[in-house]
């Protein structure tokens, strides 16, 4: 074997040697948390806002996921995976909020784990109805 031909095999092997860690690295146990001190309203006549008039729609704002469960009642949950941090979204009909990025799964009512690599809850806020006004709080 040539020299040259040694070295580019040393090189080579040597990035590869490297692949498993940055592969055990992107699933590390890192948990993401959601936003801090949340404190917004949401104008249901706005037709920004158009994906909450009916029962079982949702919409992410400022970080957060707001689902309307009933005529009067909205969950408020972080929007941010505690698995990889992508932003999740909610499957109204199997009623989980799901993360896109792992498939993990999570409860609206509670932001618990339903399922998949989440090593925790997802934050939950305070939602109040006022009129035609939502206010999310932390």
């Amino acid at each position: 074997m040539e020299r040259r031909d040694f070295l580019k095999n040393a090189v080579a092997l040597c990035g590869l040697s490297l692949l498993p860690a940055g592969v055990i690295e992107s699933c590390s146990k890192q948990s993401f948390a959601g936003p801090t001190n949340v404190n917004f309203s949401l104008d249901l006549t706005n037709s920004a806002n158009a994906a909450l008039k009916s029962v079982g729609g949702a919409l992410v704002a400022n970080g957060v996921i707001v689902i309307r469960t009933s005529t009067a009642n909205f969950d408020a949950l972080s929007a941010t995976c505690t698995h990889a941090g992508c932003t999740v979204g909610y499957n109204a009909s199997s009623a989980t909020i799901v993360c896109p990025c792992h498939g993990g799964t999570y409860s609206p009512a509670s932001g618990a784990v339903l399922g998949g690599p989440p090593p925790s809850a997802l934050a939950k806020y305070t939602a109040t109805l006022s009129g035609n006004i939502l206010t999310v709080k932390s």
